[in-house]
C-alpha cells in the first residue's frame, strides 16, 4: 500500500510555508478532531502529516524518500535513520526568541497577567495540553456501550452474537499476589453465552510473558487512581473483576463477532483475521492467557496474516519498543554507541541487531550467572559489539569499558543496576527505563544531572501509541515485519505449551527469564494456546453449533 501523502492530506502544495502548513493544520483541526467528531484514524494520520511537514529536518527527509520504494528491507531501514539528522531526533520545544520575534511583528501587546492570544492561538494550546489527559468533551453513544464505566447501558440484542456452551483452557488468578503463588491453569473456563456489541471470539495463537502481565496479576493499579498526578486525570486504571485470566499481549485468529462488528466505523473485524491485542496503558487486561477470549474490538488491532512468525509476533511488543528507543532518544546515528542490560531478553536482542543494522556499537549487560559464556555466545551471533557482566562490582565494569562511553543508556532493571549505567554514560547521554524488573527507580548522581548532564526518561509503549495513534503502530509493526522476512530479527525463546501444563511448567515459564542454569540462558517464555489450523477446526465446529441451536441464523461467512 502507497504511503499517504502528507502536503494532500493537509491540502497545501510543495511550495508551502510553514505559516500555511500550521494553518492548514488548524482548518483540519476544527473539522476532524475526534473531540469535534472527527474519525480519529483521519485525526492521526493528520498529526503525523503535521508533525513531519512542520519539522524542517523531518520535511527534508520526507521530500527525499517518500518515493523511494526500490530498496531493501535492511538498506531503506537505514536509510531512514542516518537521514533523518540531528535536529529530528530532538524534542521540540518552544522558541522564546522566535516566537518574541513574531509576536514584536505582529505589534502585540503584553497583556496584565501574560500574552494575548487569538483564537486559533488558544485552540492549538488547548489540544496541546489534553495530550496523556484522557477523554475530554462529549461521549458519543459507541462510547458509552464500549465503556466499562456505565455497566448499565447496553445495546439492544440485535447487535449480539449467541454462542453455545463454550470452555477454553486458560491461565487464572482470584487474587492479587505473586504470580507463582496466585496463577493456575483452568482447563475447563466457560466463555460467556453471547458476544455483546463490539465484541469478538478470539482463538489466541501465542502469548508473551512480560513483565507487565506478572505486574497486573501481582498488583491491583487501581490505587494509583487516588493519588496525585493520577487523580487530577481522566486517565483511570480500570478495575479487574475477579477471578481473572491474566494476559496483555498476544496474537490470535477472530472466529465470530458480534453482528455489528464487521460494519464499525471504528475497529472493524471480520472472521478470519489476525489479531493482536492492543497496547493499554489504564484499560483492564483483555485476559489472553486463553485458548479462546472475548475481547472487545477497539482492544485488538488487525494485522496481516503471516507478517512475521508468531513467535515474534506474541513479542511484537518488544520489538517495536527496540525500535522506539533507538529512533526516539540520544540523538543516535552510525558510529555511536549505546549500553543496555537485561541484553539477552527480546528487547535487548532487537536493540543489537537494530544496532547492527544501523552501524551503532552496542555494550550489553547480561546476568553475571553460570550460562553467561553461552549467553554472550548467543548475543555475538546476533551482533553484539561487546558483552558484558552485570554485577556489583564498578570498578571492573568501568575498566572493561575503556574508552567508550555511550550515548544512550537502555535500563530494564533500574535500581543500582540503572545507576551503573548512568556512569558510564557520555556527557548529556540519556539513560531510557522501559521497564523496572527491581521494582526501583535508578537513583542518579546529583553531579551526573548537573555536570554531566545525564537525563532520566521513561519510556512506556502504551502511552506512546496513545499519543501518536494506532496507525502509526501499525506503519512500525510493518517496517519490523519487512526486516524479520529479510531474515534481520531473530527472537531467542522459549515455548511452553498451555494445553497439558502442570504446576511446575507454569512456575517455571513465569520465572525461565530471571536466571540462566549451567549451559542453558536464561529465555522469555512464549505460552502456545493454538494454532491456525485449531482456529479454522473450531470456527467450523462453532457455526455447526450455532446452526442446531438457533435453526434460522446463518453462520458467519470467513
Amino acid at each position: 500500500m502507497a504511503p499517504p501523502d502528507f502536503y494532500a492530506l493537509l491540502g497545501v502544495d510543495r511550495a508551502a510555508t510553514n505559516e500555511q502548513v500550521r494553518n492548514a493544520y488548524r482548518d483540519c483541526a476544527m473539522q476532524h478532531h475526534p473531540d469535534r467528531g472527527g474519525d480519529p484514524a483521519v485525526w492521526s494520520a493528520l498529526q503525523r502529516a503535521y508533525d513531519t511537514l512542520s519539522d524542517p529536518q523531518k520535511r527534508a527527509v520526507y521530500d527525499r524518500t517518500k518515493q523511494d520504494g526500490s530498496v531493501g528491507a535492511e538498506k531503506a531501514f537505514g536509510q531512514a535513520f542516518a537521514e533523518k539528522g540531528e535536529g529530528a531526533a530532538q524534542q521540540r520545544g518552544l522558541s522564546i526568541e522566535a516566537e518574541m520575534a513574531e509576536a514584536k511583528g505582529k505589534g502585540s501587546t503584553l497583556a496584565a497577567a501574560g500574552f494575548d492570544m487569538s483564537h486559533a492561538q488558544g485552540f492549538e494550546a488547548w489540544m496541546r495540553n489534553q495530550k496523556g489527559m484522557g477523554k475530554q468533551s462529549f461521549y458519543t453513544a459507541e462510547d458509552l456501550l464500549r465503556s466499562r464505566q456505565y455497566g448499565n447501558i447496553e445495546a439492544t440484542e440485535s447487535t449480539a452474537q449467541p454462542l453455545p456452551a463454550l470452555s477454553a483452557t486458560a491461565v487464572r488468578f482470584d487474587a492479587h499476589g505473586p504470580p507463582e503463588e496466585v496463577l493456575y491453569v483452568d482447563r475447563a473456563c466457560s466463555l460467556p453465552d453471547k458476544l455483546a456489541h463490539g465484541e469478538v471470539l478470539v482463538h489466541m495463537l501465542a502469548a508473551c510473558v512480560t513483565d507487565e502481565d506478572l505486574l497486573r496479576v501481582q498488583t491491583p493499579l487501581t490505587v494509583l487512581n487516588d493519588f496525585p498526578p493520577f487523580n487530577r486525570t481522566n486517565n483511570k486504571w480500570e478495575a479487574v473483576p475477579l477471578p481473572a485470566t491474566a494476559g496483555v499481549e498476544g496474537v490470535g485468529v477472530v472466529i465470530a463477532t458480534a453482528k455489528n462488528v464487521p460494519t464499525l466505523k471504528d475497529h472493524p473485524l471480520e472472521v478470519k483475521d489476525w489479531v493482536l491485542l492492543r497496547p493499554e496503558a489504564r484499560r483492564r487486561p483483555a485476559g489472553c492467557w486463553s485458548t479462546m477470549a472475548v475481547v472487545d474490538s477497539s482492544m485488538l488491532i488487525k494485522v496481516p496474516a503471516q507478517l512475521m512468525p508468531v513467535r515474534h509476533l506474541a513479542c511484537s511488543r518488544s520489538l517495536c519498543t527496540a525500535y522506539r528507543l533507538l529512533e526516539d532518544y540520544g540523538s543516535l546515528r552510525p558510529g555511536d554507541t549505546i549500553i543496555q542490560n537485561a541484553a539477552d531478553l527480546p528487547v535487548g536482542q532487537a536493540v543489537i541487531q537494530l544496532c547492527k543494522m544501523l552501524k551503532i556499537r552496542s555494550i550489553n549487560l547480561v546476568p553475571d550467572d553460570e550460562a553467561f559464556e553461552q549467553t554472550k555466545e548467543l548475543l555475538v551471533q546476533l551482533g553484539a559489539s561487546h558483552v558484558l557482566r552485570d554485577n556489583a562490582k564498578v570498578g571492573e565494569f568501568i575498566d572493561a569499558l575503556g574508552q567508550m562511553m555511550p550515548r544512550l543508556g537502555i535500563d530494564s532493571l533500574g535500581g543500582e543496576a540503572g545507576k551503573r549505567m548512568s556512569v558510564a554514560l557520555r556527557p548529556g547521554g540519556q539513560l531510557v527505563m522501559h521497564s523496572l524488573q527491581t521494582g526501583q527507580v535508578p537513583t542518579i548522581s546529583p553531579s551526573l544531572l548537573m555536570y554531566q548532564q545525564i537525563s532520566l526518561h521513561g519510556f512506556n509503549m502504551a502511552q506512546w501509541v496513545d499519543e501518536n495513534g494506532v496507525e502509526a503502530y501499525k506503519d512500525m509493526l510493518n517496517t519490523i515485519g519487512e526486516l524479520v522476512q529479510a531474515g534481520n530479527l531473530e527472537l531467542a525463546t522459549a515455548e511452553a505449551p498451555v494445553r497439558g501444563m502442570e504446576p511446575s511448567a507454569l512456575k517455571a515459564a513465569l520465572s525461565s527469564h530471571r536466571r540462566g542454569a549451567a549451559g542453558r540462558p536464561r529465555e522469555r517464555s512464549v505460552l502456545v494456546l493454538g494454532s491456525e489450523a485449531a482456529a479454522n477446526e473450531v470456527y467450523f465446529e462453532l457455526q455447526a453449533s450455532i446452526r442446531s441451536m438457533y435453526g434460522a441464523e446463518e453462520p458467519q461467512t470467513p
